[in-house]
């Protein structure tokens, strides 16, 4: 599954390998613990949601709507 960072973390894989993971950062992962407590905290949405939100925000520019 692929996620987008919301903010800044660090998740230990299998309890003792960490990883930091910045902001913005695209997470490429099967670890199903890491998507399940990171999605529930909120420190990552899905990429397909961080497209959804993008595209909603480029229909909703000043520079995109006619006048």
């Amino acid at each position: 599954m692929k996620l987008i960072a919301k903010k800044p973390f660090s998740w230990a894989h299998r309890g003792v390998q960490v990883e930091h993971f910045e902001a913005g950062a695209e997470i490429d992962t099967e670890d199903t613990d890491l998507i399940e407590v990171s999605t529930r905290e909120g420190w990552v949405e899905s990429n397909e949601e961080g497209k959804k939100r993008a595209t909603k925000a480029q229909k909703n520019a000043p520079e995109n709507k006619g006048e």
